[in-house]
């Protein structure tokens, strides 16, 4: 009997989800699970989708509040079931809007502590030795890439594409 072409072609898009999501630093269980519900016309409980993907419920009850974090999936009440069910997103800018991008800019945020408290360090040592100079300029190029990286999602245009 031959492979349905459907559930082929499905499993193509969820596995090609895990891919990208590995390739971005995330896990490939979030990509997978976004796809699987994406995919999906009616929501899915987390039993349905860790019997689906095949890890257990505790990896994909992590990763789904991870994803409900960053707007990505959404979790809705199904009549006369007490479990938890998910739907995915649909509209990409809102989940860039409301997760992804909230969640770097807080990264760029921490960054910029990060670099603040480490110059301060320096400075307060004295250190002027050939090791201090280095580490000084590498943190403030990274300072300039973080402060550009700012702007850049503060900017009009990228602000006017994700209709913030």
């Amino acid at each position: 009997m031959l492979p349905d072409p459907v559930q082929s072609a499905r499993w193509e898009m969820i596995e090609a989800g895990g891919r990208t999501a590995q390739s971005f630093g995330l896990g490939r269980l979030f990509g997978q699970i976004f796809m699987l519900l994406y995919l999906s016309p009616e929501p899915a409980s987390l039993d349905e989708l860790a019997s689906q993907l095949g890890v257990s419920k505790a990896s994909i009850s992590i990763a789904c509040r991870q994803l409900e974090t960053w707007g990505a999936v959404h979790r809705v009440w199904v009549k006369g079931d007490r479990k938890d069910y998910y739907v995915a997103e649909t509209a990409f800018d809102r989940i860039l809007r409301s997760g992804l991008l909230l969640s770097l800019n807080k990264k760029l945020d921490t960054a910029k502590v990060h670099i603040e408290q480490s110059l301060a360090l320096l400075e307060k040592s004295g250190a002027k030795d050939n090791g201090a100079a280095f580490l000084r300029t590498r943190l403030r190029q990274a300072e300039q890439y973080r402060e550009r990286i700012n702007r850049l999602l503060g900017s009009r245009l990228v602000r006017a594409i994700l209709r913030i």
